[in-house]
């Protein structure tokens, strides 16, 4: 009588062993080998910039001291890593509520609200933009 191990073991077996052909062929299939990959050549490709997956950043805010340096923060961390990224300041108050934002300063990542309330560091932007 066999045990559940050896049950298991023979299920497993008997889905990736070799199993004889039942059509009309003969057992006569010829496995082709498979070709060797091209070697490829990446002298071409830049990595002077990091990428990011990150395509806007909003800076919400009515023109305060700590919306002009949030700002000020995300716009040096941008230049200083090269970064591809639209950033735009939002000072219209209907604009700012429509991403039920209540304190300001607030950054806005793609469409998705990421810091609100306060400026943030320079390392919490860098992690916030994945650098």
């Amino acid at each position: 009588m066999k045990t559940k191990n050896e049950n298991k073991k023979g299920f497993w077996a008997s889905l990736f062993s070799p199993k004889p052909c039942s059509c009309s062929c003969g057992n006569k299939l010829v496995a082709e080998e498979a070709e060797e990959p091209a070697a490829h050549d990446f002298s071409q490709i830049k990595l002077d910039a990091p990428q990011t997956a990150i395509k806007e950043i909003k800076i919400l805010g009515p023109g305060c001291a700590k919306c002009k340096t949030t700002y000020q923060a995300i716009a040096k961390v941008v230049s200083e890593n090269n970064l591809d990224v639209k950033l735009t300041k939002i000072e219209d108050i209907t604009e700012i509520l429509s991403y039920h934002v209540t304190g300001t300063p607030a950054v806005v990542v793609d469409g998705t609200v990421k810091i609100k309330g306060r400026v943030p560091s320079d390392e919490e932007i860098k992690r916030l933009l994945g650098i």
